[in-house]
């Protein structure tokens, strides 16, 4: 049994919480986007039919993202941080 594409995100975001710094948890957060892409994309050329799930992908990223900046208030100026690419 797979898991739908969001949960990646979601699963992401749980791994950032428990991360030290900001720009590994965005790191982290971004990888589990990434992965979520993938299998979206995946599903939606796949030969099943498939309700898309970009909203439910960007809502869960928007609020992955707040959360870190609330946790990281530095992590604001550092969204580009070389670090923190996946």
């Amino acid at each position: 049994m797979s898991l739908r594409p969001s949960t990646y995100v979601q699963l992401a975001i749980r791994a950032a919480r428990r991360r030290r710094y900001g720009y590994a948890a965005l790191r982290v957060l971004r990888r589990g986007l990434r992965r979520a892409i993938a299998e979206h994309f995946a599903r939606s050329i796949g030969p099943a039919p498939y309700a898309s799930e970009v909203d439910e992908i960007r809502a869960r990223y928007s609020r992955g993202v707040a959360e870190l900046l609330r946790k990281f208030p530095a992590l604001g100026f550092h969204l580009d941080d070389e670090r923190a690419k996946p």
